[in-house]
């Protein structure tokens, strides 16, 4: 199945269908923790709502999380209904989040990771987005975009090491982009949403 995704009928909120090599896959952190990285299933919901509602500081990445309960568990409903998830999973709890737009392959999707709290610069966020990067190119991806706060240098350093780079001028915010070489024999079929 090297390369090839069906989109036909995709379901993001079960993620049955797609299926990708790059996962599950698992990484030690530096404090030795094991951590999985592994598609996100409907019966993850409680769990990633969970690390939300607890996430700290909520709201300092372009508003998001969302502060507000209701505002937080609608923009979760939709996250989960509209994006390809895959969560950092330790010890059974949702740690880690990260989310692409896979329904325009092979155009630029944005990205999204978070990170909780006792968790981050322990090289989660790097390997995760490795794997994201991974992801992205296995569904045909041409490349990837993800929105950071310029003082967000940990983000920042992250996502260069990755291979973003920035596409715009200084402001509060920026876009980084990542671009990725497709293999000449890929057979990744395009969606049809």
């Amino acid at each position: 199945m090297t390369g090839v995704l069906d989109f036909d009928e995709m379901s993001y909120a079960g993620q049955k269908r797609l299926r990708f090599e790059s996962l599950p896959s698992q990484i030690k952190d530096r404090r030795g923790r094991l951590i999985k990285l592994r598609a996100y299933e409907a019966t993850d919901f409680e769990g990633l709502k969970e690390m939300y509602d607890t996430f700290e500081p909520k709201g300092l990445e372009s508003g998001l999380p969302p502060l507000d309960d209701q505002a937080r568990l609608r923009w979760l409903n939709c996250v989960v209904s509209d994006l390809f998830n895959v969560l950092a999973v330790y010890k059974g709890r949702v740690i880690g989040h990260s989310a692409l737009d896979l329904s325009c392959a092979p155009s630029c999707p944005e990205y999204l990771i978070f990170i909780k709290k006792g968790f981050r610069n322990c090289g989660i966020g790097t390997a995760f987005s490795m794997v994201m990067k991974r992801v992205s190119k296995e569904a045909g991806c041409e490349k990837v975009i993800v929105t950071v706060r310029t003082a967000n240098t940990r983000a920042v350093k992250v996502f260069k090491k990755v291979g973003f780079e920035f596409t715009d001028e200084i402001e509060v915010e920026r876009d980084m982009e990542l671009k990725l070489k497709q293999a000449k024999t890929s057979r990744t079929k395009i969606c049809k949403r």
